[in-house]
């Protein structure tokens, strides 16, 4: 039984230790496309928006952060974009589907100024 209480105990202090990713995360898409995101958390609550390729401000939708799992949704040229992946210090390593292929990014996040 204290076995599963530490278990128990160290999980939620793994949670509560999470950094939050509210602020500028930056990177490239197939090493030839930047992108910026400004990211919002509250809680496991993740908002914010991002730049379209036709230089639009697009709003992340449907933002959920849980542990070091992080989604979200954005809406290109008029169609639903999911993105998955996971938050590794102060990296995102991420994932879309673009006509059937996976595409991975990464995002790094900006210091503060």
């Amino acid at each position: 039984m204290k076995t599963v209480m530490l278990i128990g105990l160290f999980m939620m202090s793994a949670i509560t230790l999470a950094e939050d990713v509210t602020g500028r995360w930056t990177g490239m898409i197939m090493d030839q496309f930047e992108v910026v995101y400004d990211f919002t958390q509250d809680g496991e609550k993740l908002a914010g928006t991002t730049v379209g390729p036709d230089g639009t401000k697009i709003n992340i939708t449907n933002g959920m952060i849980k542990g070091e799992d992080i989604s979200y949704t954005i809406n290109v040229m008029g169609g639903d974009m999911p993105v998955r992946g996971k938050i590794v210090g102060d990296t995102m390593k991420l994932t879309f589907s673009m006509d059937g292929n996976e595409i991975p990014f990464e995002l790094k996040k900006q210091a503060k100024k």
